[in-house]
């Protein structure tokens, strides 16, 4: 199948996709022929040699994960680090140019890093990285293909023409890693297989996954403001999510239970039970905005905006909403990656009587667990551009090193850096970045390879357990989005300005600006624009694999 788990999001958590951005791949991609992406089908896809999944024996977890999809946790770091690289991939004298997407403050320069110094003599390799804040990548990524100055290694985004942008610019990795030829990098074969899926696009694996786990996103809640309200931290119907709302809401003290729109928007999309974004049915598709659910999702929401629980600002996509939540304005921020978790409890332990916690999602009239939206497996993929193949390989070997796993030597060192210097560590043995580590140590590297993640809070061995029941509640009631793992042009090229659109009339019905009785007109506009051709294009994949219900 062709990957559509590098899908364009509206968050941190993934890469949004603008007009601009697709409009100037387009013009850099004008030499190539279409017949190329006629290759990217359903089938084709599905006959490449997936690597072989060679899971690495590593330090046992306090709690295990599971074959469905629940990460294991530990409650204190392993004492004893395997190392997994006995060889440095470079030779001391080789240099990597990469591009990666930045979510924090950009670390220090390597001549005024220690950490990136370290790195670099550990690697064998001078790696010089263009950092590129996330509001400026899709610009950034558009420029550089445009101008054909690729670095050898780079985060990709889904646009125009994807397919042909892969098989013009971009190396294919089959002899490299097909089958058994990955276990020349053991800390790639960590990688399960289904998560390779998201890297094949015409017949050949063109990058490198980078895993997450399939809970997607946590609901984050401050479970000290819901026991100081009195009410439960897991509502179990609508009924009691609106009570909860109110009692979490005092504005003269600037309190509020949500923050930003999408918030109660993701948690009654679950409780009405929509598609996690798409539903196949005997090889039919429909979207969530098509569905009755959704409706009712907007008829709730105009309820709830209306009973004042949301922040006064909430329909502003610049609200600081995790500031909110650590300082106690906010109870509530639903949906929000779950790899924050870490920094969730780092930022809100300064806000006095602070109690991270995690709410699970009833159906709406209540009794069971609502079926939970799964995530793609996948943040996206790290591609390495044409070049010869033992330079292909050092590349390989680079990312082999960032993948290596939770407990390694490599992963302590890539995590925390030097002791003493970048990070020190408690009686437990439990290591914790001093101040200049959390600085020199946020260099984003992984996004040019990575592996299977773990829950793990350094000192705080209670938020191992916590994680795991929380992923071992949700996940097991996951749904998927069926469109992971096949193309639409239409939704790399026109979903991102069509949606905006869509949402942006549902939020002004939302505020009464506009007539509820109106969506009917605001769905039609959005059909024609993109959602009837990326139906037609993902229906058509499907039929050409023969493929029935999904």
């Amino acid at each position: 199948m062709s990957a559509f788990s590098a899908l364009p999001l509206i968050d941190r958590r993934k890469l949004l996709i603008g007009a601009g951005g697709t409009a100037l791949v387009a013009g850099g991609l004008s030499g190539c022929s279409s017949s190329k992406a006629e290759t990217n089908s359903a089938s084709t896809n599905q006959s490449v040699k997936l690597p072989s999944y060679i899971p690495i024996e590593g330090a046992k977890p306090d709690f295990p994960g599971t074959t469905e999809g629940v990460e294991p946790a530990y409650k204190l770091f392993p004492t004893e680090r395997k190392k997994t690289v006995p060889e440095k991939p470079g030779t001391g004298k080789d240099t990597i140019t990469g591009m990666v997407i930045n979510y924090a403050t950009v670390p220090p320069g390597v001549s005024k890093n220690p950490f990136w110094q370290g790195l670099n003599e550990r690697l064998g390799i001078d790696l010089k990285l263009q950092i590129t804040p996330n509001a400026d990548y899709i610009q950034k990524f558009s420029t550089v293909i445009a101008g054909n100055e690729l670095p050898d290694m780079m985060l990709t985004q889904v646009v125009a023409n994807f397919p042909s942008l892969l098989e013009k610019r971009f190396s294919p990795l089959d002899e490299y890693l097909g089958g058994d030829a990955v276990k020349d990098y053991p800390n790639l074969a960590n990688i399960p297989t289904q998560v390779w899926k998201s890297v094949i696009y015409n017949g050949k694996i063109f990058g490198l996954p980078l895993p997450r786990g399939l809970i997607g996103t946590y609901n984050f809640i401050r479970a000290d403001r819901f026991k100081e309200a009195g009410v439960s931290t897991e509502p179990k119907s609508l009924a009691e999510l609106l009570d909860a709302g109110k009692a979490l809401t005092d504005p003269k003290k600037r309190r509020w239970a949500y923050s930003m729109i999408g918030q109660p928007r993701a948690l009654l999309a679950r409780m009405n039970e929509e598609p996690n974004v798409w539903r196949n049915e005997g090889g039919t598709f429909t979207h969530a905005y098509e569905t009755d659910a959704y409706k009712r999702s907007v008829s709730d929401l105009i309820a709830m905006w209306k009973s004042g629980v949301m922040h006064p600002d909430a329909f502003n996509p610049q609200q600081p909403f995790k500031e909110l939540f650590a300082a106690g304005n906010i109870a509530i921020n639903a949906s929000d990656g779950y790899t924050g978790f870490n920094s969730y409890q780092s930022t809100g332990a300064a806000s006095e009587g602070f109690e991270l916690g995690l709410m699970p999602v009833y159906k709406r009239d209540g009794g069971e667990l609502a079926p939970w939206a799964l995530g793609s497996g996948s943040f996206g993929m790290a591609s390495i551009k044409k070049m010869d193949a033992e330079r292909v390989k050092l590349c390989l070997r680079l990312a082999n090193y960032l993948a290596a796993p939770f407990g390694s030597e490599e992963y302590y060192y890539l995590s925390y850096g030097e002791e003493g210097v970048d990070h020190k560590v408690d009686k437990a043995g439990n290591p914790t970045l001093t101040d200049s580590g959390k600085v020199n140590v946020a260099i984003p590297m992984r996004y040019l390879g990575d592996g299977p993640k773990a829950s793990y809070s350094p000192g705080r061995p209670q938020d191992a357990k916590k994680q795991h029941d929380y992923q071992s509640m949700e996940v097991p009631h996951g749904v998927a989005n069926p469109a992971i793992g096949l193309f639409s042009n239409a939704q790399a090229t026109k979903n991102a300005t069509a949606d905006k659109a869509f949402l942006d009339s549902v939020n002004e019905i939302i505020q009464g600006r506009k007539p509820y009785s109106g969506f009917g007109d605001v769905l039609s506009t959005w059909k024609s624009a993109v959602g009837d051709e990326m139906r037609k294009e993902y229906q058509d994949q499907l039929q050409k694999k023969g493929s029935g219900d999904k």
